[in-house]
């Protein structure tokens, strides 16, 4: 997956269902905070999830302060935001990527946040996990400090739309991207009893490769392993081990956009892409060009798409097959995340895909951007 994808991925959240959680009794916390340079009263949003569940609570600072109280479950992932006092809550790509915010870890206790004018570079200290997360981020700090220019470029061009020089710049951050990567890796490798190792690997089970997945699993404390987020985690494992490369592709059948039943073994004979997707997913919708161009290319050379959407309402994924020019097999029970396909194979996040031979058997998983087109021309004769 190319850079752009994957800071696509980052920011569209939405499309992932997976949450972070741990049960445990609800503790009181408290935040408090203060930015000497704000004079000016600003909204602080306090976000994160329990289980399934968003939660956001708020407060207006006063000559730079503010407070935010509230009750926990454990250790969760959070982020404070500011806004100005007048936000009429909108959304754009421009305030998502722009937006001064930070992501830290909130525990039962005191929760300290000191900085000067924004949120973004104020200090955040608070529990044991905070406290890992600190230390985490200390490791690439230099990078990220090397590649700022370049990610803000990025965000220029995220938010004009200009596809070709986000890829551009991608490519650029590659190298440092993925020194990130592996000092994160070998943190989590090398904390298993960290909270914070456990909400990396959390992220990972977004999207399951077993091979390098499971081992990463098997190597965490017991608590996590043991919890019900651990165990509904073993349970994803063992699905993504039956979808593997080299396994054959579990059979579906569903209705398409006329009515007409549609089942997969009724492409066998051909390269088969089965795609993940739905109307509402930013990335998905981002990608389609991508895979579009792919079907333009080979789709006399005995290569068919059968498109999976997770959408509810049927006329916004019409709408969307019709916007984007998508002329392949589109199928759904419009059931969204209870999608009975998406969840035989254990789809939690959108967009995914599967490619398969002409036997039925998955020859390759998530191929994005040109990587498609490149993997048919090297199968396809």
């Amino acid at each position: 997956m190319s850079n752009y994808h994957v800071f696509k991925t980052a920011i569209a959240v939405c499309c992932l269902l997976l949450t972070n959680t741990t049960q445990a009794q609800q503790a009181p916390f408290t935040i408090t905070g203060q930015l000497t340079a704000l004079k000016q009263e600003t909204k602080v949003m306090l976000s994160y999830r329990i289980g399934k569940m968003h939660i956001s609570d708020s407060a207006v600072t006063r000559n730079g302060f503010f407070e935010i109280k509230g009750m926990i479950e454990g250790t969760v992932k959070a982020s404070l935001k500011l806004k100005a006092l007048d936000d009429d809550g909108t959304f754009t790509i421009a305030k998502m990527l722009m937006a001064d915010e930070q992501t830290f870890f909130l525990e039962k206790g005191v929760t300290k946040v000191n900085g000067t004018e924004n949120l973004t570079t104020a200090k955040i200290t608070g529990g044991t996990a905070q406290k890992d997360y600190l230390e985490l981020v200390s490791m690439y700090a230099g990078i990220e400090k090397e590649i700022a220019p370049q990610m803000a470029q990025l965000k220029q061009f995220a938010i004009a739309g200009q596809m070709p020089k986000m890829d551009s710049v991608s490519r650029l951050l590659a190298p440092a991207h993925n020194r990130i990567r592996d000092i994160k890796l070998n943190y989590l490798k090398s904390h298993p009893a960290s909270y914070v190792s456990w909400d990396m690997l959390v992220e990972r089970s977004s999207i399951i490769h077993p091979e390098t997945f499971e081992p990463l699993f098997n190597g965490m404390d017991a608590r996590f392993r043991n919890s019900a987020q651990g165990k509904e985690m073993a349970a994803k494992l063992e699905t993504a081990k039956k979808t593997g490369i080299g396994r054959p592709a579990l059979p579906f059948a569903l209705q398409d956009t006329t009515g007409k039943e549609v089942s997969l073994a009724s492409l066998k004979g051909k390269y088969v892409l089965i795609d993940f997707w739905a109307s509402w997913c930013g990335p998905c919708r981002a990608e389609n060009p991508h895979v579009r161009k792919a079907y333009e290319q080979f789709r006399n050379r005995n290569f068919e798409i059968i498109a999976v959407s997770l959408d509810e309402k049927r006329a916004p994924w019409i709408k969307a097959i019709n916007d984007d020019q998508l002329p392949w097999i589109h199928v759904s029970d419009l059931k969204g995340w209870k999608n009975t396909v998406a969840k035989s194979y254990g789809i939690t996040a959108v967009p995914q895909n599967l490619l398969l031979d002409p036997a039925g058997v998955i020859i390759a998983k998530n191929l994005r951007g040109e990587e498609l087109a490149k993997k048919l021309a090297a199968v396809i004769k």
